[in-house]
């Protein structure tokens, strides 16, 4: 199943026996990409099971898919393979038989292998359900198994929820343990998608007894159905279209249910704007966030960050804003402006662009601490700005510059605000480049945390062996669980550096912790954290990543995630609260998390004392 476009399926009827004819016959004729197919004949009983198990391999005529020739679009079904088993040694003969089929599957080349339904309301035979797959995922060498899971809409669907979080907790997470929903729904019950978003959905299948009829007679979704349809699209969620039933519907009716939603892939490819589409590679990449203090920036890291044109709009307004507010107490002024930390140079330019359109005389200072970076800013100063920028190399924590600066411009704001040291830059930047009636831009920034549901970052942070590492993620097959709330904010200017209150040790001004109380909705596992930030760079002017509040088009910063070790489980109504500390010594800054349910469950404290993360100062 491609994931480079919405792979869009059909479910064989009962009574299939071959696999390259359904494919040749119906499938292609239907323009399905895939097909569900069972693997085994279905006429298999106990005793025939049994028969497989001892026999130990499958004759070509008790066979579905019967080579690898269709292989390439067939997802393999063991829906009528009892998985459970019971008592007096079925559990081991279904063992083995889904081992066989499951062995047969790989070795064609199969996309992949669905087991039949979980059972409704039967905890037990769950859990031999599950014990199933892990007897498979330990001789299976990591190829995924995909759990078939009926849900319905309303109540329905937090019981269907409840099963898989059961079946995924007996199967301790395992990574390849995937999922595919088989939606029972009418026209007109109500499916809410955002709970799976956070779950490994890889098939949805849905009925026709969902679709309704156009005037034309052509079948057609409800508004909420194609909403949520759209949902599993934005996932790359590949979509399965059952109308087999016992009677199979011809191929040329099956057709039109396919040929609808393309229509409405087509629909929503349309609406995808150029910023999503450019940020979509990066979907839930877990980015270890910069250094930059500690390391010097490479030129294609820098030129990511120069294509954000809404970012650098709100500064270059920021800037104007400052020099007519200086302009206003004094029109025959000359103003200093001095970009701090100025990479190469897209700030400059802003600052001389802000200059022209406010007809100001203004002095623009450049400090640089990267000397690759000096070398460009060398290059535009001669070409581009006409020798008119003074630059400075050097760290601006202690930069020796000639004037001291009426408007000092920063970008050191990072995914969390403050997590690439700017309190600890500008604190100590402020004094010696700053004079004493200037502006800072930025002015204040506030960092922000949500508890947030992901199997995907979970399973990509473990497997990584960092689970007490904060990363930079565009945070996509996420559900976060509640709107976030902010945590602690920094505030810069000549004045608040003077303040009789203000701590005298740096590593103590840069200490912050914050506990939020969040009303869990529905029940779900908290995988981590989302953390993001605002900043006012100017009375008038923000910049966002809050989901709410959101820059539009601005894409320099992804939102942070704090992973948990261990999943917590909540359920609506419950109280969680969130704690997170920002530690900071002489030489580091580091970040400690945790999570406790009101009556509930605790996690530990994560990255406790710089154990696992730190950024040098």
């Amino acid at each position: 199943m491609a994931r480079d476009r919405v792979s869009i399926g059909v479910v064989a009827a009962p009574g299939v026996s071959d696999a390259d004819e359904y494919v040749s016959q119906y499938m292609i004729q239907a323009g399905a990409d895939f097909a569900v197919l069972p693997i085994i004949a279905a006429h298999t009983d106990q005793q025939t099971l049994q028969q497989f198990a001892s026999r130990g391999y499958f004759a070509v005529e008790e066979l579905v898919v019967k080579s690898a020739a269709s292989a390439y679009c067939i997802v393999g079904s063991m829906g009528h393979v009892d998985w459970a088993g019971g008592d007096n040694g079925s559990d081991s003969t279904a063992e083995r038989v889904v081992g066989m089929a499951m062995e047969y599957a790989a070795h064609i080349g199969l996309h992949g292998v669905v087991a039949p339904t979980l059972n409704e309301g039967d905890g037990r035979k769950d859990i031999e359900y599950a014990r199933t797959l892990m007897e498979y995922f330990s001789s299976a060498g990591g190829a995924p198994a995909i759990a078939r899971l009926r849900i319905g809409g309303g109540s329905c669907a937090e019981e269907a929820w409840g099963r898989w979080n059961d079946l995924r907790h007996a199967c301790n997470h395992d990574s390849r343990l995937q999922l595919m929903l088989e939606l029972d729904l009418a026209p007109n019950d109500v499916l809410d998608v955002s709970q799976w978003r956070a779950e490994p959905v890889q098939i949805v299948q849905l009925p026709a007894s969902m679709f309704t009829k156009n005037k034309a007679g052509y079948p057609v979704l409800a508004r909420m159905h194609q909403e949520a349809v759209a949902g599993w699209m934005e996932m790359g969620v590949a979509l399965v279209v059952d109308c087999g039933g016992n009677d199979a519907m011809p191929a040329e009716a099956v057709s039109d249910y396919i040929r609808y939603l393309r229509h409405l892939a087509a629909q929503r490819e349309k609406q995808r704007d150029a910023a999503e589409a450019a940020s979509a590679d990066y979907y839930d990449v877990l980015q270890a966030p910069l250094q930059p203090l500690a390391d010097h920036l490479d030129s294609a890291t820098y030129e990511v960050f120069e294509q954000d044109a809404a970012k650098y709009e709100a500064y270059e307004d920021a800037m104007c804003r400052a020099m007519r507010a200086a302009l206003d107490r004094d029109s025959s002024r000359r103003l200093v402006l001095t970009v701090a930390g100025a990479g190469r140079g897209p700030l400059v330019a802003r600052a001389l662009q802000a200059a022209r359109r406010c007809d100001a005389d203004v002095s623009v200072y450049a400090v640089e601490k990267n000397p690759s970076a000096m070398v460009e800013l060398q290059r535009k100063n001669a070409e581009l700005w006409g020798g008119r920028v003074k630059l400075v190399h050097g760290d601006m924590r202690n930069a020796a510059v000639a004037e001291r600066a009426d408007i000092l411009v920063s970008e050191l704001l990072g995914s969390l605000g403050d997590n690439e040291l700017s309190p600890e830059c500008l604190d100590a930047a402020i004094p010696l480049l700053l004079a004493s009636d200037g502006v800072c831009i930025p002015r204040k920034y506030t960092a922000y945390a949500a508890p947030m549901s992901s199997t995907v970052l979970f399973n990509r942070a473990r497997s990584a062996k960092t689970s007490e590492t904060p990363f930079v993620v565009n945070i996509h097959a996420a559900n976060v669980l509640a709107d976030a709330q902010p945590l602690w904010s920094f505030e810069h200017s000549a004045t608040i550096q003077k303040q009789p209150d203000r701590p005298a040790s740096p590593a103590e001004n840069g200490r912050r912790s914050a506990c939020r109380v969040f009303d869990i909705r529905a029940p779900s596992l908290v995988h981590g954290l989302a953390g993001y930030f605002d900043a006012e760079l100017y009375p008038g002017v923000d910049l966002s990543i809050c989901p709410t509040t959101h820059t539009p088009a601005m894409h320099s910063w992804f939102p942070m995630y704090f992973p948990l070790t261990r999943p917590i489980s909540v359920r609506a109504g419950d109280s969680l609260a969130v704690h997170l500390w920002r530690r900071s010594s002489n030489s580091k800054v580091w970040y400690e998390w945790a999570v406790s349910v009101k009556g509930g469950d605790v996690s530990s404290i994560h990255n406790f004392g710089a154990r696992e993360y730190w950024i040098d100062k």
